[in-house]
């Protein structure tokens, strides 16, 4: 008998017994979705997150004041800020600090992260304005409270971006003008604080601002990218310097090693929770191998009749092998559509980019053909060591 028609022969068997090939066929099934699923959704979320650090200019870094005793001289203010614009090598430098606002709208009560920074961060990474401006740093300077708004909250309270331009907002911080509204970055952290708008404003507008104020960190450009790692050390050591601190109370880090750390952090989650998964792989196996233990006690006198007309123990062994693969196959080929499907959805409603990954599809499909393979040898093996006359007699 041909390859061919063992095949077809296969074929045959599992469409006689479609509901027992349908219920083995289901623990590879669930187990090729599961890899494939949590391989995608984690590519996806791992594409999110290193497309927002890569909005950053090249020899981007940040220094910050590190944790722990021993540190309590260590410290970034504004007046650090000022003077660092006037260190060699640095392009450009900024900073951060988060201000939790509201502002009451009627009877709803809209929470806004208010990000006070510098007019140089538009330099330093990607902000997409749809409209209007951000703010100068003569507006900076002279502590002028502008804001510059994200479009859902200009859509959710004006109805549109340029409806909102020059509006007032009395927030809970103080009223401020709206001079500009940006395109936020999707990502996948976006949401998990709950309902809530952004907005950019100076720095020292905000509320208790003064020239001693402490900020958590230095957001630092390099003239020359090639030389970040040394700019990076005489931050640090100038910092100490000017606090009586040690270098070690400074940390810095650069867009480069924060993509490389989130790229080891999701590719260890994924092997993790992809293994887990897999494990459900291992039980369709043993699934397959106690349907073709059944198939081949079933199929005894079938046996002894084909090796009664010539059949060799070889091609009775490759019949139900050929019966097992196929079964894996079928179930790892349901289990990738299913998987990229789910992982699809995941994406969609997370508002992350879609990935189809190749490798995790070629690896389930790898995998199962395997677990077809060896859970299908014992039962194979066993048929094809049957003895004619004792299979002939059979009941």
């Amino acid at each position: 008998m041909s390859l061919w028609e063992s095949i077809l022969v296969a074929l045959d068997n599992l469409r006689v017994n479609k509901m027992r090939s349908l219920l083995t066929m289901i623990g590879i099934v669930f187990g090729v979705m599961a890899v494939v699923t949590v391989v995608s959704i984690g590519q996806a979320g791992q594409a999110s997150v290193l497309n927002e650090l890569s909005n950053y200019s090249d020899g981007y870094f940040v220094v910050f004041k590190t944790a722990g005793e021993g540190s309590s001289n260590a410290s970034i203010t504004l007046r650090d800020l000022n003077e660092a614009r006037k260190l060699k090598g640095v392009k450009f430098v900024s900073t951060s600090s988060s201000f939790q606002m509201s502002e009451m709208r009627e009877t709803e009560k809209l929470l806004i992260n208010l990000l006070g920074t510098t007019s140089d961060i538009t330099k330093m990474q990607k902000i997409d304005l749809l409209t209007g401006r951000f703010f100068t740093a003569q507006e900076q300077r002279t502590k002028q409270k502008v804001l510059v708004v994200e479009s859902k909250y200009a859509e959710k309270v004006y109805g549109s971006p340029e409806r909102a331009l020059n509006r007032k907002v009395k927030l809970s911080g103080g009223t401020f003008q709206i001079v500009g509204v940006y395109k936020p970055q999707k990502s996948i952290l976006g949401d998990m604080g709950g309902t809530q708008y952004n907005a950019y404003a100076p720095l020292e507008s905000m509320p208790n601002s003064s020239a001693g104020r402490y900020l958590s960190s230095l957001d630092i450009v390099s003239e020359n990218p090639e030389q970040m790692e040394d700019l990076m050390d005489e931050m640090k050591e100038w910092l100490a310097l000017r606090h009586n601190a040690e270098p070690e109370h400074f940390t810095s880090q650069s867009g480069k090693e924060a993509q490389d750390m989130v790229s080891s952090i999701f590719g260890i989650l994924q092997v993790v929770i992809g293994s887990i998964a897999a494990i459900s792989l291992l039980v369709g196996g043993i699934g397959i191998m106690n349907i073709m233990l059944v198939s081949v006690t079933e199929r005894t006198r079938e046996i002894g009749i084909r090796k009664a007309i010539g059949a060799t123990p070889s091609a009775i062994k490759l019949q139900f092998l050929i019966e097992s693969v196929i079964l894996s196959f079928l179930g790892g080929m349901t289990g990738a559509l299913l998987g990229l499907l789910v992982g699809a959805g995941v994406s969609f409603f997370m508002a992350l980019p879609s990935v189809i990954s190749i490798w995790a599809i070629v690896l389930a499909f790898a995998f199962s053909a395997t677990v077809g393979i060896f859970f299908g040898y014992y039962p194979a093996n066993k048929a094809a060591k049957l003895q004619p006359i004792e299979a002939l007699r059979y009941e």
